[in-house]
Order: structure tokens, then C-alpha cells, then sequence
């Protein structure tokens, strides 16, 4: 293990059943979010998975909230001793992954109790070529003590190849990755724009459209929420437009250099309206 993480673990189990994903929750000061996301992760209706919490060097009581579930051998956290953005943690859990399938739960968010089993369905019934799998999902909004409201359902339609996923805007979730191709792409970079602390959903999902193919579930299994320190805010938004301008522009250049993408907002967001070839 690097010596700039801490790690508290309990001991393996003598017999359990055999983890074929591993749920990482990358999480930054989400002590107040992140019991739900455990929580749905331990409902599960499959057995076959792992929990792997990365820390990226959170300043509230992340580890107290956590270490109430780390009597569960199925659990792992890991600290980190700097903040250093969403990309560099995740590189860090994908370095200690060992199950073959990678599931990316937002610190925030909480999965419907047949999200693992419903990806790991359509994942193995579509074989290696498939890289990511993504489902519907509902949009909630955090209200006072603790409450929610759900705002909306949102149904994803299937992306088919590159270029149309480069001009679908929506973001996807759960991003339910097959670990070797993950590594294949050489997992998420932090010599981009803001370092990787931006837009690492849409990096990856790039990296790996130019390779694999993507396949949705048409069922509701992720719950995302909105709330007053989301990293999508508004204040944020001229950041994630300069990544993502670069990350369209070099996407396109790897796949051949054909087309040169027309850049929109949408609702505020920089996006790609459509593309035009050269």
C-alpha cells in the first residue's frame, strides 16, 4: 500500500461469496451525505460485491461515519493524506481493485437495492466488448433536516458508438465499468484542465467510447441528488467548460481527426451541439 494512505480494514471473512464488482465511492467532504450511499450498497439484492471508499482527504468526520461500517469485512477505507481531486482517487481505488467489474457510486448518491445485479446481468450477458453499462435514474433535491424531494425521472436511451455518445448530453450513471478496460485506457488522467477535479466522468467515458461499447439498463438504478455543494454547481461551470472543450477536441483527434465539434449550451453547460466533418 503507498504509505499516503490509512487504511482501516477488518479481517476477511473464512468463507463468503465471490466479489465480482467493487462499488468505489470517491468521497471529499461528504460526511453528511455518504451514510446513504453505504447503506444501499449493504441492500444489495446480489452478494457479489465489495465496497472500497477512498477519502481524498476529507477535513469533517467522514472516517467517524465510515468506521461505524468497517466491522463489515466487505468494506475497505482509505484515506488519503491530501486533497488532490477526483481523478487522482479514483486512479488510486482502480490500483487496488481485484474483482473484474468497477462500479463508480458517487459520495452523494445511493443505488436502487437491484443495481449491482442488473448491471452485473447485462454486463455478462454482453461479453468483453462492453465497457460500460448505465441505467435511469431519479433526481432529488436535498431540503432542510435531512429531507429530500424528488425532482424528476430521468430515462437514457442507448448510446450508440462514439460519435453519438460525444453529442449525447446527458450525464450517465451508475458508469458501471468492466476493470480491464479501465485499464486498458489507462484509467483517468490528472494532466488535464484543473488537474482532473473536473469533469472525470465525462474523461473516462471518453476514453473508453473510442474502444467499447456501452449498453443501458431500462430500469431506474440510481438515485442522484442535488444540493447546495454539488462540484456541478453554477460557480463551477466556466471550469467544467474549459475541461470539457478539451476533452471533446481531443477525443476527436484520437478517433481520426474527422470532425470538428460545434460547441453549445445547454442550460448553461458547454456541451456538443453537433459535429461537423473537415
Amino acid at each position: 500500500m503507498a504509505t499516503e494512505t490509512e487504511e482501516r480494514e477488518a479481517p476477511e471473512p473464512a468463507e463468503r461469496a465471490e466479489p465480482l464488482v467493487t462499488v468505489v465511492i470517491p468521497t471529499y467532504n461528504r460526511a453528511k451525505f455518504i451514510r446513504r450511499g453505504i447503506e444501499s450498497v449493504l441492500a444489495q439484492t446480489t452478494p457479489h460485491w465489495k465496497l472500497l471508499i477512498v477519502d481524498d482527504g476529507s477535513k469533517d468526520n467522514t472516517d467517524k461515519v465510515v468506521g461505524q461500517y468497517l466491522h463489515d469485512p466487505r468494506i475497505r477505507y482509505v484515506k488519503l493524506s491530501k486533497n488532490r481531486g477526483v481523478s487522482y482517487t479514483l486512479n488510486h481505488a482502480l490500483s487496488l481493485v481485484d474483482t473484474p467489474y468497477f462500479s463508480q457510486l458517487d459520495a452523494d448518491d445511493w443505488y436502487e437495492r437491484d443495481t449491482l445485479e442488473r448491471c452485473l446481468r447485462k454486463m455478462e450477458k454482453g461479453g468483453r466488448k462492453i465497457g460500460v453499462v448505465y441505467g435511469d435514474e431519479k433526481v432529488w433535491k436535498a431540503k432542510k433536516r435531512g429531507k429530500l424531494k424528488l425532482l424528476c425521472k430521468k430515462k437514457k436511451r442507448q448510446i450508440r458508438g462514439k460519435y453519438d455518445f460525444i453529442t449525447y448530453h446527458p450525464m450517465i450513471y451508475p458508469r458501471f465499468y468492466r476493470t480491464e478496460a479501465l485499464r486498458k485506457v489507462g484509467g483517468w488522467s490528472t494532466k488535464v484542465p484543473q488537474g482532473g477535479r473536473y469533469a472525470e466522468d465525462r474523461q473516462i467515458l471518453l476514453k473508453l467510447a473510442g474502444r467499447y461499447k456501452f449498453k443501458a439498463v431500462r430500469k431506474t438504478i440510481y438515485n442522484r441528488l442535488n444540493h447546495k455543494s454539488n462540484n456541478s454547481r453554477a460557480k463551477n461551470r466556466d471550469k467544467y467548460a474549459k475541461v470539457t472543450r478539451h476533452l471533446y477536441t481531443e477525443a476527436l483527434k484520437r478517433w481520426g481527426d474527422k470532425y470538428k465539434p460545434k460547441f453549445v449550451r445547454v442550460g448553461g453547460r458547454l456541451k456538443v451541439g453537433r459535429l461537423i466533418r473537415k
